[in-house]
């Protein structure tokens, strides 16, 4: 049989984010709510009960890893996602275009996003392209992504993961100095070039035509380079290996794209898929369909939901959940053949609307196809996925999805 994973970011919710009721709990979803009534709910913990996970080691632990084993950093799977040629050796890292003012103590932090630049990522990292580090045998790749994000590559002999990162995760901070994290001088050697691009993204950018045109416009420029996430080569079984299926991955986010291209998956490119608010999820629906039709697992990612709950905009995500289903779900609800596929829809994350970030609240978890014991409930949210059938577990939703369509491996004889 076939299978369908849904992973919609962000997607999990507090109370306090619309007055006594999740975002979730808000919107109108009558063809999640439909698919509930067919299937059986419960809470997943994406990495455990108490950990608060980032969107990176969320998807391993969901898709079946132990990221505690396998996890080397975010970088090589934006790296990957946004399709560097990642080679064993390169340090990967997650580059972010944001916007700092001088001041006495240094560059101070005004946004970690530029304002999440809608345009000009082009132009930008053409610049970038331009930067040559006086670190003997260090080349520099970077490419732009969506919105503010990136992805930044350092190849070259004697280099090493182990460094702290500049983003001060912080507005009104000075830039934080990159140091080794670890002994020896391949990681001194990878800090200094770090921190000798940083310096130079500053003085490439800061007074670029673009940047300028911003300004005078209103607009944060776009005028420094933060990077974070510092990662080597993993090694992770791939799941066509492990469950002897052909799989793909729909997602316009980069990290997401790399997390599946890590894990042996091929990436469909779907025209309209943003990775934002934007992003065009009927083409998303119709791409699954149409994947359906070559591989055995579709996975899809869909970022909208986390946009705004980063933003802490209640309302942004309270409407964009009612796309998805309307946009995304619906489709799949009248077309699928249900009679040989299981659908898992789920989130990777709680990011709540007054925290406005990732916390470790489980997040509510749905299975839906012939093999699924049907539970009582009737309606998708948290607070009814609490009295699931499939109660409260942890990661693993890739492999419970493989086990209804028969797919999984025999452990023992």
């Amino acid at each position: 049989m076939k299978g369908i994973l849904v992973i919609a970011d962000g997607l999990g919710g507090r109370p306090t984010d619309m007055d006594g009721r999740t975002c979730l709990e808000a919107a109108r979803t009558p063809h999640l709510d439909e698919l509930t009534d067919r299937g059986a709910v419960g809470l997943v913990d994406p990495i455990g009960p108490g950990i608060r996970p980032g969107s990176d080691t969320a998807h391993l632990s969901l898709l079946g890893y132990n990221p505690h084993e396998l996890y080397t950093g975010r970088g090589v799977f934006e790296c990957l996602g946004i399709g560097l040629d990642v080679r064993p050796g390169d340090i990967c890292f997650r580059a972010n275009f944001a916007t700092v003012e001088a001041s006495k103590d240094g560059l101070r932090l005004v946004d970690r996003r530029a304002g999440r630049i809608e345009s000009g990522q082009e132009e930008l990292a053409a610049t970038l392209g331009t930067m040559r580090l006086k670190t003997p045998g260090v080349e520099i790749q970077f490419r732009a992504s969506t919105e503010h994000r990136g992805a930044l590559l350092l190849r070259g002999k004697d280099l090493s993961p182990h460094v702290s990162e500049t983003d001060p995760h912080e507005v009104g901070a000075t830039m934080r100095t990159a140091g080794p994290t670890a002994d020896g001088a391949a990681a001194k050697r990878t800090a200094a070039a770090v921190n000798e691009l940083t310096r130079q993204s500053y003085e490439l950018l800061k007074d670029l035509p673009l940047n300028r045109e911003r300004a005078a416009a209103g607009k944060l420029p776009a005028n420094i380079l933060l990077v974070r996430g510092a990662a080597d080569c993993p090694h992770i079984p791939s799941i066509p290996s492990i469950y002897g299926v052909r799989g793909a991955v729909i997602a316009g986010g980069a990290l997401y794209r790399g997390v599946a291209l890590a894990c042996g998956l091929d990436s469909i490119d779907v025209p309209g898929a943003t990775g934002g608010l934007d992003t065009d999820l009927r083409a998303k629906a119709e791409a699954t369909l149409a994947a359906l039709a070559t591989y055995d697992l579709v996975f899809v990612h869909i970022k909208g939901t986390d946009n705004a709950a980063h933003d802490q905009n209640a309302a942004a995500k309270t409407a964009f959940i009612e796309r998805i289903d309307a946009e995304f779900i619906a489709p799949l609800v009248e077309r699928i053949d249900w009679k040989s596929t299981h659908l898992a829809f789920t989130g990777d994350h709680t990011t709540s609307i007054d925290y406005g970030d990732h916390t470790a609240d489980p997040v509510p978890v749905l299975f839906v196809g012939p093999n699924v014991r049907r539970d009582d409930v009737t309606s998708f949210n948290e607070h009814t996925a609490a009295r699931g059938g499939l109660l409260r577990f942890s990661g693993q939703v890739l492999p419970m999805l493989m086990s209804l369509a028969n797919r999984c491996p025999k452990f023992g004889s």
